[in-house]
């Protein structure tokens, strides 16, 4: 399964093929090496205000943020994912 997940994210599809990667397994590190390479160091200053302050993102809500500020998403497209996370999120809780 994880064979088919790409190096680097420039197009919806492959950040969805990473995206469903992570629906089909609940494995949040499927995409660690992603946010790690599209988050700069202002956007890590960012998440350490965030994370200080008590609001922190969580690694898929940063996945989403970078794939939207790439401009491999629109926020819609992001929200839309999102959407989706929290939904599978519910499920795995009931």
């Amino acid at each position: 399964m994880l064979d088919n997940v790409p190096d680097i994210i420039t197009t919806r599809e492959q950040a969805d093929t990473v995206i469903n990667a992570f629906f089909q397994t609940g494995d949040l590190d499927v995409f660690s090496r992603h946010r790690r390479a599209m988050l700069d160091d202002d956007d890590r200053g960012s998440l350490a205000i965030m994370r200080g302050s008590g609001n922190e993102l969580g690694p898929f809500e940063e996945f989403l943020s970078a794939l939207e500020e790439h401009g491999v998403l629109t926020m819609d497209e992001a929200f839309a994912v999102g959407d989706r996370y929290l939904a599978y999120k519910r499920s795995k809780a009931a």
